[in-house]
């Protein structure tokens, strides 16, 4: 009985896995298929995003800090799909990094997202490790679909893929 249950478990687990483009941190598996919390993030006029503010197209949400190193080598990536996409998605990189320090950031290099700065307690609340960079895939209706660490040339065919879906 023992070895069935464990056959099976892993039958799901593999057909789990299957069904997703990207390896997730085992830490950040339950966030898939859940709300991701916007509300809970200030935007540039220092109120909360509104929980609806991610429906009616697809978001991709990156995790980054200017003194990332990976962070800045995605960053042609990330400007890509960006532009290959246009306003059919929602483009938003959220960072710990204060407003002015993002902006001395951007006065030096392209990074055409929308820049939720200074979230350090919002971060911390919801990551039980926050690793950088790291991009959340979500759906029209608000919810997170793929989680993946940083993007480059291998992962973009795949993530244009899930947005033309």
């Amino acid at each position: 009985m023992k070895t069935i249950t464990l056959f099976l478990l892993i039958i799901n687990l593999s057909l789990t896995a299957q069904q997703r483009q990207f390896f997730t941190q085992p830490d950040l598996e339950n966030k898939i298929g859940k709300h991701f919390p916007i509300e809970n993030y200030k935007n540039q006029e220092n109120s909360n995003f509104n929980v609806d503010d991610l429906k009616g197209k697809m978001s991709f949400i990156n995790f980054w800090s200017t003194t990332c190193e990976p962070c800045i080598t995605e960053l042609p990536y990330l400007n890509k799909m960006k532009e290959t996409l246009g306003n059919k998605a929602n483009f938003i990189a959220i960072t710990q990094d204060n407003k002015d320090k993002v902006e001395k950031f951007l006065a030096k290099r392209e990074f055409n997202f929308l820049h939720i700065t200074d979230s350090g307690q919002e971060l911390k609340s919801y990551f039980p490790i926050l690793r950088n960079p790291m991009t959340f895939i979500v759906d029209k209706n608000g919810n997170i679909q793929e989680i993946t660490g940083i993007i480059d040339e291998t992962k973009l065919d795949a993530i244009m893929g899930i947005f033309k879906e």
